[in-house]
């Protein structure tokens, strides 16, 4: 028993990865936005680890964890209530939107 509890006290462990890595947020982008924030959607997912899927059809507004629209010349972010990843859609629009 004390050289199996040794032994796995030795093996390699794999690295530790943040809470909420793993987390797929989906973001609706208005199309005409689409093209300027992409880069900065996929960098933010890729150093968080979520999974992203990022969608501009109409039907993708009403399941988006966060929204991504022009209003009156100003991007603005709204994130649905009640999202399982609210405070990592949060995070993303902290970042993402100027």
């Amino acid at each position: 028993m004390v050289a199996a509890g040794l032994a796995c006290r030795d093996a390699p462990r794999a690295p530790a990865r943040p809470p909420d890595a793993g987390a797929m947020v989906m973001v609706y982008v208005a199309p005409g936005l689409a093209d300027r924030v992409m880069g900065r959607l996929q960098l933010v997912a890729a150093r968080r680890q979520w999974a992203l899927s990022v969608r501009t059809d109409s039907g993708a507004v009403a399941d988006a964890d966060l929204r991504i629209v022009d209003s009156a010349g100003h991007w603005v972010g709204r994130i649905r209530p009640g999202s399982a990843v609210a405070a990592q859609a949060k995070q993303m629009a902290d970042a993402v939107l100027p």
